[in-house]
């Protein structure tokens, strides 16, 4: 690797910029703040069978005022086979391409290619994958069985002195060849047709079995597990049909009747009865992780370890929203280009919701409502700021959102009203953080959550207002499972 540094660095460690003509920059990921790009001409093949390239992310100018460079650079060895990378070394540099720093990154873990994040979309660009062999089409197999048995049977009509019969029986065994190796006795063709009862009348309540394949058995394609049952050759003066009980043949088409699916993904779920939450990972395979989950949310938060956390940055613009009632809650859509800083990510505002009572707890105390503000950063993680909100003077904020509550479930509603999201935040803003999950189906993990310690006051007129829409719309606390909860001193 210290050759390939050598071949790689020669300008950075002379101090001098890169030559704009040596590199090929795409973007793969882009916000108000910055633009992630990989430098398709750099890659190249390394050490084991991996691959390196690099890439950078290059900052606003008001981003890059606020951190004292332009762009950085990253180097990653790509392990194509085990989907993973790790990062080899990191360079600063200004608005000129000037180098400011380099960090050397040594004895480094490698780190999953996880599905759907920027580091996926470095990784398929570094090792395209090859494309996936074609299925083979049975349909496909037996339309040409039948074309080369017509093409026979024609050629050896052409031939004098030949006979049809050797030809029929190789054409046919052509098409049962592509037949299931299953196919029964039973489903071979009678040397005699059967009569078809016509469908049922078109004023029947009940659908009627389509009879179009057997009516017209050279126009249509039969079904794959239908193979024995493909029409004849060219030359056979009348369709194959297959044999049928006789009381069969005298009754009229049954209605068809559909299997239920295994599961709905779609199923409804609520917050009481045979839907409620006790249920929820039952309704849909995709749920599983709201019964067996180990990093639920909400959670009662107690014995928090007590350390000076950084301050969020908020980022908060004025906005115009859209708001409806999803089923579930009261759903406020917020304007693009609201964002929090924390933990080195940034993460948008997309949307909040509320909740009543509070669905998180602090030492045992419940509150009369929660706010929670979800936000998603560029590799789609999500962070949840909740605020919690207790009864007392009116708030102007969620006063204009109440002012424009839909009159219809699932219809969004745009008012020409505009809020900021920041008014909504508690002038203290000690926290909480720890890991969980959405504290709705499919409960998905993974999620950073940020607990205000201090309320909202919200006045008991507004807390009646909610609860004429939804009077219990809370998850019931879940597990801490030993994971680490930090408070703000």
């Amino acid at each position: 690797m210290r050759k390939l540094f050598l071949c790689l660095f020669p300008c950075l460690q002379l101090g001098l910029t890169l030559p704009a003509q040596a590199a090929d920059w795409v973007s793969v990921a882009n916000d108000r703040l910055r633009t992630v790009e990989i430098d398709r001409a750099s890659v190249m093949d390394s050490d084991g069978g991996s691959k390196v390239a690099w890439g950078r992310i290059v900052l606003s100018d008001a981003q890059a005022e606020k951190s004292g460079y332009k762009s950085v650079r990253a180097l990653n060895r790509y392990d194509c086979r085990n989907r993973s990378f790790t990062i080899v070394k990191r360079v600063y540099l200004s608005a000129d391409d000037r180098p400011l720093r380099e960090e050397a990154i040594d004895a480094v873990a490698a780190s999953p290619v996880r599905p759907g994040t920027v580091d996926e979309r470095f990784f398929n660009t570094v090792c395209p994958q090859p494309p996936a062999p074609k299925a083979v089409n049975l349909r496909d197999i037996a339309r040409e069985a039948g074309r080369r048995a017509a093409e026979a049977t024609k050629s050896a009509q052409s031939r004098p002195g030949s006979t049809l019969e050797p030809l029929r029986r190789a054409d046919i065994k052509l098409v049962k060849d592509a037949a299931p190796a299953h196919a029964s006795p039973a489903e071979e063709a009678p040397k005699k047709p059967i009569a078809r009862t016509p469908p049922e009348p078109a004023h029947s309540a009940a659908p009627s079995a389509p009879t179009t394949a057997a009516a017209a058995p050279h126009e249509s394609t039969p079904p794959i597990s239908s193979y024995r049952n493909l029409p004849p050759p060219a030359y056979s003066p009348r369709p194959v049909v297959p044999r049928a009980p006789k009381a069969l043949a005298m009754a009229k088409p049954a209605a068809v009747t559909p299997h239920p699916p295994a599961h709905n993904p779609h199923a409804h779920w609520s917050y009481e009865g045979e839907t409620g939450p006790e249920f929820w990972s039952t309704l849909a395979p995709e749920n599983s992780a709201c019964g067996i989950g180990t990093r639920q949310s909400p959670i009662d938060i107690r014995d928090g370890i007590k350390v000076e956390q950084e301050a969020i940055e908020f980022d908060y613009k004025p906005s115009y929203f859209r708001i409806v009632d999803n089923g579930h809650t009261i759903q406020v859509n917020y304007g693009q280009g609201s964002r929090l800083m924390v933990m080195g990510r940034s993460f948008e505002l997309v949307q909040f919701h509320f909740h009543r009572p509070s669905e998180e707890r602090i030492e045992g105390r419940s509150f009369d409502m929660v706010v929670h503000l979800v936000h998603k950063d560029m590799d789609g993680k999500l962070a949840v700021v909740s605020v919690l909100l207790e009864n007392g003077s009116t708030n102007p904020v969620i006063q204009t959102l109440w002012n424009n509550l839909p009159l219809e479930q699932g219809e969004e509603y745009t008012p020409k009203a505009s809020i900021q999201i920041a008014d909504l935040l508690p002038a203290r803003r000690d926290y909480f953080a720890y890991m969980g999950s959405l504290t709705t189906p499919p409960c998905t993990e993974g999620v950073l959550w940020l607990v205000f310690k201090q309320p909202v006051q919200i006045s008991a007129e507004q807390i009646n207002v909610f609860s004429r829409f939804y009077q219990q719309n809370a998850r019931p606390v879940q597990k801490a499972s030993g994971r680490v909860i930090k408070e703000s001193r």
